[in-house]
């Protein structure tokens, strides 16, 4: 099923194509766990937008993701075909973190107002960046747990200089990848090559084995937790721990080898190929776990101390790492 009719288009335009229109980030905030047990009617964000409008007195000239990763990468697209906007392939963090000063539009000194939100029920307009933070969280939380948003608004030169580009196309070909019917190491080595290809660093295989135990817990509405897996295959003598909020944050091979955010930590279902989400994972499945370096806007000390282990509070065993031949690499975020 589709929601677009077969004569439905939506441009995407890269950045080469962008002429200096304004342009507005838009997704998706809150649980995606409350989300996904309460659908939201498709009509938040073309209503956040013409909110939006007022507020700020702009017409949108095209759209953009907040954030590439999960549903906020289709957001765009869902309001570009309902306002018949186009979308630029790119976005403000390259995948998802859970908090809007987490983008590279915050850091790129884009004014995050104004600010309007929409829940099934309610709206939220924010003109002041005075406690801006806290009043869209209570706002997020006080409904059903979720809601749509729309900030950082920028005209396309500053917009350029602040994002992240070609990760929507990245998105695509990822998928495309994955919906392959191919076995899980033909799928690694295509996601791979994918990335090689695009602003991020390249991907690595650091761990197969099974899930022997996991805890979860919910902190502020995000689900929190660690697990533990006993490697199989190449990695049959080895053990390792997951630390996630509401995605994967933090990878270690106990004494050997770890990998932390803002650097991306994926795993892949071993029987299908397909990637799976903190809430999806089941002791005793097997799975492939896949790292990449973030892109290197991520790894100035601005982001790091945005986005780093520092402000997830991730346990101090999993960041520390060692090189090939075992020398001890403190203070990075790569294995």
């Amino acid at each position: 099923m589709s929601i677009m009719n077969e004569d439905d288009g939506i441009v995407v335009k890269s950045s080469v194509e962008m002429s200096n229109e304004w342009i507005v980030p838009v997704a998706v905030a809150g649980s995606t766990v409350l989300m996904n047990e309460d659908i939201p009617s498709g009509q938040e964000i073309s209503k956040a937008l013409k909110l939006y409008e007022s507020a700020s007195g702009r017409k949108t000239g095209a759209l953009i993701s907040m954030e590439i990763g999960g549903v906020n990468a289709l957001i765009p697209l869902l309001a570009a075909l309902e306002c018949n906007l186009p979308v630029i392939d790119g976005d403000g963090m390259g995948r998802a973190f859970p908090e809007v000063e987490m983008t590279s539009f915050y850091h790129s000194e884009i004014s995050a107002v104004p600010l309007v939100a929409v829940s099934k029920e309610h709206s939220l307009v924010v003109t002041s960046t005075k406690k801006l933070i806290d009043t869209f969280k209570d706002f997020t939380f006080q409904d059903y747990g979720y809601c749509h948003f729309a900030c950082f608004g920028a005209n396309g030169h500053h917009m350029k200089a602040a994002m992240i580009p070609g990760t929507l196309k990245l998105t695509r070909d990822i998928g495309k990848v994955l919906a392959q019917k191919a076995s899980i190491w033909d799928k690694a080595k295509n996601i791979r090559h994918a990335f090689l290809n695009s602003v991020y660093g390249e991907m690595e295989i650091v761990f197969t084995g099974k899930i022997r135990s996991i805890r979860r817990w919910f902190v502020n509405k995000m689900l929190v937790g660690s697990a533990t897996l006993t490697g199989q295959l190449q990695y049959h003598k080895k053990q390792a721990d997951l630390y996630f909020q509401n995605e994967f944050l933090a990878f270690a091979i106990p004494e050997e080898t770890a990998c932390t955010t803002p650097d991306l930590i994926i795993l892949l279902n071993y029987e299908t190929g397909l990637p799976l989400s903190v809430s999806e994972i089941r002791e005793g499945m097997l799975v492939m776990i896949l790292a990449i370096k973030a892109p290197s806007l991520f790894h100035t000390k601005e982001m790091i101390d945005q986005t780093g282990p520092e402000p997830f509070r991730i346990p101090e065993s999993f960041c520390h790492s060692t090189d090939a031949n075992g020398r001890g690499l403190p203070h990075e975020n790569w294995y």
